[in-house]
């Protein structure tokens, strides 16, 4: 499995002011499709990173003889959508020709992005395929893909940018994989960039995790993913830790489930402690989202 070193950003910045935006929300939203999974992100008041597989094939890379077409980059994703906008994110649409556009969940947590900046949450750079930008892009990444151990020097730091930043782009449209009711794993085309999407990267060391998964000789990316995933909780600045204050909003799908995450909350005893005030307030900042829709 190919390893590459991580580009370190700066630590958290302590000192800064977020001029607010007028066009896109000042929250950034993590949707999910499980109710389940919002209990366990309130549970360990941390969300924990997963390796998603990205297509890369708008790329045109190759690795010797082969095609790169796929990697998977440990992550998070957000978006900024503002609220009146958010239903396509949630729930897909239901208009589309193809049935298997669904959205990413009616359950979410969003925080401030003011928190989110300071945590190096990151806007991703959609591309146009057609563009120079991407060709030259593609001549860059073969060339460091196939320069063996050559890499020292000026050409290390190069690498090592260039690989940071292709963890945050994206096709401006291109294909993503998706569950069918059966099950079965099919890809759908999409405009990504009607995503608004923003990105955490977790800070790994390469002796605890790999940075990227890239399939080669014989190791399928796909089938071992969830065991590096599993163990990114286990790393040790692998989650994306938050407190109370840095919380905006949390969506429940319905009125059953806000009082259901009522009572979690209310009865929390292990993962993170919280004081009772510290409990009233994250309630405090449960909306239902079906009731919320009928307002925007």
């Amino acid at each position: 499995m190919t390893a590459i070193r991580n580009y370190q950003a700066k630590e958290e910045l302590d000192d800064f002011e977020v001029t607010q935006s007028k066009i896109t929300a000042n929250a950034l939203f993590n949707f999910m499709r499980e109710y389940t999974f919002l209990e366990k992100v309130i549970y360990n008041m941390a969300i924990s990173p997963r390796y998603y597989p990205e297509d890369v094939r708008y790329l045109r890379l190759k690795k010797g003889s082969e095609d790169l077409t796929e990697w998977y980059i440990p992550m998070t994703c957000f978006c900024d959508i503002p609220l009146h906008q958010i239903s396509y994110h949630a729930e897909g649409n239901s208009m589309s020709p193809n049935a298997n556009d669904k959205g990413y969940g009616k359950f979410s947590i969003a925080f401030h992005k003011e928190f989110g900046i300071r945590k190096g949450i990151q806007p991703i750079h959609y591309l146009n395929e057609g563009s120079a930008h991407v060709e030259e892009l593609t001549n860059t990444m073969n060339l460091l893909l196939n320069q063996g151990n050559n890499a020292t020097g000026v050409n290390e730091v190069l690498t090592n940018f260039i690989f940071e930043y292709i963890r945050m782009i994206k096709p401006y449209v291109g294909k993503m994989k998706r569950r069918d009711k059966d099950n079965n794993v099919i890809e759908i085309t999409k405009n990504f960039q009607d995503e608004h999407e923003w990105r955490y990267i977790p800070k790994l060391n390469l002796r605890e995790l790999p940075l990227m998964l890239v399939e080669e000789e014989g190791i399928r990316a796909e089938e071992i993913n969830k065991i590096y995933t599993d163990s990114i909780p286990q790393t040790r600045d692998g989650v994306l830790k938050f407190d109370v204050e840095d919380v905006r909003y949390i969506f429940v799908d319905s009125v059953q489930h806000r009082n259901r995450l009522i009572q979690f909350i209310r009865g929390k005893r292990k993962g993170k402690r919280l004081s009772s005030q510290e409990k009233d307030i994250l309630i405090s900042k449960i909306m239902v989202y079906d009731e919320l829709k009928e307002d925007t």
